[in-house]
C-alpha cells in the first residue's frame, strides 16, 4: 500500500469511526434512560453472550479465515468453513447447551436474569459468527471502503430500529432494545455478503487440504480468541453473579463509554490489517510506527475522558449512573494498554505466532479472573474496573515484549511519535496533495 493510499484510507476509517462514535453515543444515551439500570445490565448480559459463546464454540474461526484471506486463497472454502465449521456447529453446540441448562432444574443466574430471553441465543450466536467473518473477509481482502461502510450500519442499523419499534412500543423498551440489536446485525450480514459478492463468486466448496489449513491454523488460534474472551468480558458475568442487576448497568455504560476510545487502533489498523497479516517488507518500520501513531492519540483521549467522564455520565446519561465514573476512570488505563495489543496481535499473527498470543492471553484472563473474584464482593464494580485494567496491561505488555523479541526493534520505539515520524507524515501529505493536484 503506497502512502498516500494509506493516509486516503487511514483519513476515511477515522471519519468512519467518529461517526459510529456518535451513533452509539447517542444509542447508549436513549438505551440508558429508557431502559434504566437494572434492563440496561440485563440488555448488556443478553448483548455480550453471543462473542463468549463463539469464543467456546468457533474461537479461531475468524483469525483463520483472515490470515487466509490476506493471502489471497479462494473464497469457496472459506465460505464452506464459515458455514459448517462456524454457524452451524455454533448454532448446534448452542442448543445442546440451553436444553442441558434448562434439564438441570435450577437455572444459573445469568439464565435466570434472562429468562426466556435467553432462547435468543439460537438466532445471535451464528448471526454473530457470520457478522464477524464477512467483516474480516472485506478487510483482509483489502476492501477498506466496503469494510468502513458495514461497520457504520453496524451502529447506525441498531439506532434507527431502537427509535422505530419503541415508538410503536414504547412499554417495552428492553423488547425494542433487544429486537434492533438482533435485527441490526441480520442486516449487516444480509448487506455483507451481497457486497462480498461483487468482488468474488460466493460458491461454498469443501475442498480437504484448504479445510485443513484452516482448521489447523484455527485451532493453534482458538486458545487465544476464547481467552481473548475471558479477558474482555469475564466482568460482565462475574459481576452479574455477585453484585445486583443495577451495578452491571452502572459497569456497561461505563465500559461502553471507554470503549468508544478504540476507535483509535482500529481506524489505524483497518487499512493495515492486510498487510500485518502478509508480513511483507518494510514491517519492522511500519508496525512501530502504526504503535507510536496510536499510543500518541490514545494518551490524549484517555486523559481527556478522565477529565470530562464524570460529567460526560451525569450529563449523557442521567443522575442515576453517576456511581459509574469510579468504573470508567479504572478501566482507562486498561484500555490505553489495548489500543497496543491490538495492533502487536495483527503483527504476531501474521508472523505465525497463534500459539505464544494463546499463552500471552491466557494468563492474563486467568489473572482477571483471579483478581475480579477477590476484588468484586469487596470494592464492586472499581474491583472489576481495576482487575480488568491491571490484566490488559500485563497482555499488552507480554506482546510488546514478544513483538520486541521478534522484529529486534527496542521497546521505547514504540511508545510516542518521534520528530521524523512528523516529517514522514508532512512528506505523505505533500506528496497526496501533489497527485491530486
Amino acid at each position: 500500500m503506497k502512502g498516500g493510499d494509506y493516509l486516503r484510507h487511514l483519513a476515511l476509517s477515522l471519519a468512519t469511526r467518529l461517526t459510529m462514535i456518535a451513533l452509539r453515543l447517542v444509542r447508549n444515551v436513549l438505551l440508558a434512560r429508557l431502559l434504566g439500570p437494572a434492563d440496561r445490565g440485563i440488555f448488556a448480559l443478553l448483548a455480550a453472550l453471543p462473542d463468549m459463546i463463539v469464543a467456546v464454540t468457533s474461537g479461531g474461526l475468524t483469525s483463520a479465515v483472515a490470515f487466509h484471506a490476506a493471502r489471497q486463497r479462494g473464497m469457496g472454502p472459506l465460505l464452506a468453513h464459515i458455514l459448517v465449521q462456524g454457524c452451524a456447529l455454533a448454532g448446534v453446540l448452542t442448543l445442546l447447551v440451553l436444553l442441558a441448562i434448562h434439564s438441570l432444574g435450577s437455572l444459573p443466574e445469568f439464565a435466570e436474569r434472562l429468562g426466556p430471553w435467553v432462547w435468543v441465543l439460537l438466532i445471535a450466536v451464528p448471526v454473530v459468527i457470520g457478522k464477524n467473518s464477512l467483516l474480516v473477509l472485506h478487510n483482509a481482502d483489502g476492501r477498506v471502503g466496503p469494510f468502513n461502510s458495514l461497520r457504520l450500519l453496524e451502529s447506525l442499523g441498531p439506532l434507527l430500529l431502537f427509535v422505530a419499534l419503541w415508538a410503536l412500543f414504547p412499554s417495552a423498551a428492553l423488547e425494542a432494545a433487544i429486537g434492533s440489536w438482533l435485527i441490526g446485525l441480520i442486516m449487516v450480514v444480509v448487506v455483507g455478503i451481497c457486497w462480498l459478492g461483487r468482488f468474488h463468486r460466493l460458491r461454498p466448496r469443501w475442498q480437504r487440504d484448504e479445510q485443513g489449513a484452516l482448521a489447523r491454523y484455527g485451532l493453534r488460534s482458538h486458545p487465544e480468541v476464547l481467552f481473548q474472551q475471558v479477558l474482555l468480558r469475564a466482568d460482565y458475568l462475574l459481576i452479574g453473579m455477585l453484585l445486583p442487576p443495577a451495578e452491571l448497568g452502572y459497569y456497561a455504560m461505563a465500559s461502553a463509554a471507554v470503549e468508544l476510545l478504540l476507535i483509535v487502533p482500529e481506524a489505524v489498523t483497518t487499512p493495515l490489517m492486510k498487510r500485518l497479516l502478509q508480513q511483507g517488507e518494510g514491517m519492522e518500520r511500519l508496525t512501530p510506527l502504526a504503535l507510536r501513531l496510536t499510543a500518541s492519540v490514545m494518551l490524549l483521549a484517555c486523559i481527556l475522558m478522565a477529565l470530562l467522564g464524570e460529567w460526560l455520565i451525569v450529563t449523557l446519561f442521567g443522575d442515576s449512573y453517576a456511581p459509574a465514573s469510579v468504573a470508567l476512570l479504572a478501566l482507562l488505563p486498561g484500555v490505553f494498554a489495548l489500543c497496543y495489543a491490538s495492533i502487536l496481535r495483527l503483527d504476531l499473527l501474521g508472523k505465525q505466532r497463534p500459539g505464544t498470543l494463546s499463552l500471552i492471553t491466557g494468563v492474563a484472563a486467568g489473572v482477571n479472573l483471579l483478581l475480579n473474584l477477590w476484588w468484586i464482593p469487596d470494592w464492586g464494580i472499581l474491583g472489576a474496573g481495576l482487575a480488568s485494567s491491571l490484566a490488559y496491561v500485563l497482555a499488552a505488555t507480554a506482546m510488546l515484549w514478544q513483538f520486541c523479541r521478534l522484529s529486534g526493534g527496542a521497546w521505547w520505539r514504540t511508545l510516542f511519535l518521534l520528530p521524523e515520524d512528523l516529517s514522514m507524515l508532512r512528506s505523505l501529505l505533500r506528496s497526496r496533495q501533489g497527485s491530486t493536484a
